[in-house]
């Protein structure tokens, strides 16, 4: 009789931190597996993994043992990360700065409970960034808090004056009869409203970077518990009463809408959502498996600011504003609550509020269950846990989204989409232009540089057959974008022996209007590995423009081909080089190149009113007392009717330029026009 097959089958736990205390709010530490039972969806679920976690020093021998005997998986408990997260965009500056002592005091008394800790922060300009990766270095932890705050404001000062300095000029644009309305209440209205449309972006601004801030957290191993520093998301209605704090009356049913950036169609593709609808769909995108949520607002810890004022006793303004901040308070609740965190309720708490965290930090029980149906089919399940002895309290998260691998894949590209420069799995270098070829219509000229060391230092796992590539451009004063994506084969380079993969291509056409852009490339492999890349690209108004003027200067290499091609200065949908009659130009990712080379540059020159019959004349610069000839061959030109715009392409002789840094000086023999460009020459 044949020996029937034996296979094995891995089943994917689900993680649960339980916080288990008495009547006078101290830990538990004497419960084991047998006191707890763990119900998903309403079905019991058995326990594959339990384990107490606390400080070793308060761990005897015999309980170890006991642990050990009892854990029946062959893992280590779960140790607890802190990630503090400054939440800037929604804030007040004012408290966050009065009680900065405070904060840095419990700052410190928490990082000094776990092994790593990490500051990262909402911003209002940039969307998510990290201050401080994850550190033991309590020095580097408290100088860098130091440091935060002062610069944190930093930038959104120069943003704010750079946008009032706009609101001046239009303002001095509209004739002085406009300026001026005479019934006031009109003029209260308008400025309700535009504060209404103002905290609709922020409220949309902080989904996404809030999103973007938990998928980055993910990624790391253990148990994450994350402070947030935050007054609160705005939401217009008042969800727990049913009413409508801001721009209504009680008793309205009027909803108020967000308008999402969500091109991943993680909140279901929708562009206007509700938004407590909003909100829902936000809760279960961050419900992470160890990711535990507490909160607090620097408002809170102001003894003269507190929602239990009488509002009777308050002036209309302060009323409205103690009132929105109730509201906002429920969405820092809520994350709390759900995940099984805590949030710091008024001034008086907050001892006990440092204490009962620096507790979670160190004491809780790591369970883990293996769920009644098979993990990545989706949706929300709910978590009930429960203790056989009375007169104990529990806190755990109340359930889990179960993304598929569809929504994990659309999760982590949307995050590494809104902040490209903190995910470095796959590590890259890439440049962005715009051109415009033959109409002049716009394209984007894509350049990769791929080291291919980083797929092969590890032996036992052969190199990744592609990867997956998305490029995609925002534009600033809009939420739109446009996106594309490819693929880019590594594995047989690889293999090949070769050191770095180079690439280039073309998008089709855009069409987008003159203006200012964010450039997006996001590189992928099976997993979760993902790097990513960001730019500011601007696309000039070439109509207004009326003068000779750059579009472009791009560095390259020249290879000869052996037929003519027929439609010189368009770039090659097979490998990305640009078509010249005789040569393909390959463009350089970086202005770097070796000595003794010679080198190609493409330059494109809006000329308006007709074609500009000249030569361009070429310096290089080490210094302002070195200044040197350097010669040069145009190789071919083009001007274009429609357009306007004149393509052409020199070949530059740097033989007898040594190593350094230089500046290339571009100008035209009348002195019209003049660009400089920085490069480098190595050996």
């Amino acid at each position: 009789m044949s020996k029937p097959l034996e296979h094995e089958v891995t089943v994917e736990l689900v993680v649960v931190e339980v916080f288990v205390t008495d009547k006078e709010g101290n830990f538990v530490d004497n419960l084991t597996e047998n006191d707890f039972e763990i119900y998903e969806d309403g079905k019991r679920v058995k326990i594959q993994y339990f384990a107490i976690v606390k400080p070793e020093k308060e761990i005897l021998k015999e309980e170890v043992s006991r642990e050990i005997k009892e854990a029946k998986k062959p893992r280590p408990p779960q140790k607890m990360k802190l990630v503090i997260l400054f939440d800037n965009l929604n804030t007040n500056r004012f408290y966050l700065n009065s009680n900065w002592p405070q904060i840095e005091e419990m700052f410190k008394a928490l990082s000094d409970k776990v092994e790593e800790t990490m500051i990262m922060e909402l911003n209002r300009l940039s969307g998510m960034r990290i201050i401080q990766p994850f550190t033991s270095d309590q020095n580097l932890l408290l100088n860098q808090v130091s440091k935060f705050r002062v610069d944190m404001w930093k930038e959104v000062e120069k943003e704010t004056r750079r946008r009032e300095l706009e609101d001046l000029e239009m303002e001095a644009r509209v004739p002085i009869k406009w300026r001026f309305h005479s019934n006031p209440y009109y003029v209260m209205d308008c400025l309700r409203e535009e504060e209404r449309i103002i905290r609709r972006g922020r409220l949309s601004d902080s989904f996404g970077a809030f999103l973007a801030a938990v998928n980055y957290i993910r990624k790391f191993e253990g148990v994450k518990s994350v402070l947030i520093v935050s007054d609160g998301f705005h939401l217009e209605k008042d969800t727990k009463k049913g009413r409508v704090i801001s721009g209504g009356h009680y008793g309205d049913v009027k909803k108020d809408f967000v308008r999402l950036f969500d091109p991943f169609k993680l909140f279901g593709g929708k562009k206007y959502l509700d938004q407590h609808e909003a909100f829902g769909k936000l809760l279960q995108l961050i419900n992470e498996e160890k990711i535990i949520f507490y909160a607090f607002s620097p408002k809170g810890l102001k003894s003269d600011f507190s929602v239990r004022v009488n509002p009777r006793l308050m002036g209309g303004m302060f009323k409205d504003e103690m009132e929105q901040w109730s509201k906002e308070l429920y969405t820092l609740e809520e994350i709390a609550d759900e995940t099984g965190g805590m949030y710091l309720r008024g001034e008086k708490k907050y001892e006990n509020f440092v204490k009962e965290l620096g507790r979670d930090l160190t004491h809780f029980y790591d369970i883990s269950y293996a769920p009644p149906s098979e993990r990545g089919k989706g949706g929300y399940h709910k978590i009930e846990v429960k203790v056989k002895k009375p007169g104990l309290s529990l806190r755990h998260r109340k359930g889990y989204s179960d993304f598929t691998e569809v929504e994990l894949e659309r999760k982590a590209v949307a995050s590494a989409f809104l902040s490209p420069s903190f995910f470095d799995d796959i590590d890259f270098s890439c440049k962005t232009d715009f051109i415009a070829l033959r109409g002049g219509y716009p394209q984007f000229w894509i350049r990769l540089k791929i080291p291919l060391d980083q797929f092969r230092s590890d032996e036992d796992i052969d190199p990744p057959e592609k990867l997956a590539l998305m490029f995609g451009i925002k534009e600033s004063t809009e939420n739109k974008i446009h996106l594309g994506g490819r693929v880019i084969r590594v594995k047989d380079p690889v293999e090949k022996g070769l050191h770095t993969l180079y690439r280039a291509f073309i998008t089709s056409v855009v069409k987008v209007k003159p203006g200012e852009y964010e450039a997006r490339v996001i590189l992928r492999k099976a997993g979760d590995q993902i790097g990513g890349w960001e730019d500011s690209l601007k696309i000039p108004d070439l109509k207004k423009n009326q003068s000779l003027s750059f579009i472009n200067s791009i560095f390259g290499f020249l290879r000869e081909e052996e037929e003519e091609n027929t439609v010189p200065f368009s770039v090659s949908i097979v490998d990305g080089s640009l078509l010249l009659s005789q040569y393909r130009l390959y463009p350089f990712v970086e202005n770097v190149f070796k000595e003794g080379r010679k080198v190609a540059l493409f330059l494109q020159i809006y000329s308006p009113k007709e074609m500009q019959d000249f030569t361009l004349q070429f310096s290089i610069h080490r210094d302002e007392n070195t200044i040197l000839p350097l010669p040069s061959k145009k190789i071919e030109s083009l001007f274009d009717e429609e357009s306007k715009i004149l393509s052409e392409v020199y070949l530059l002789d740097f033989q007898d330029i040594h190593p350094g840094d230089y500046q290339i000086k571009v100008k035209s023999p009348d002195g019209q026009i003049e660009k400089r460009i920085e490069i480098k020459i190595i050996q």
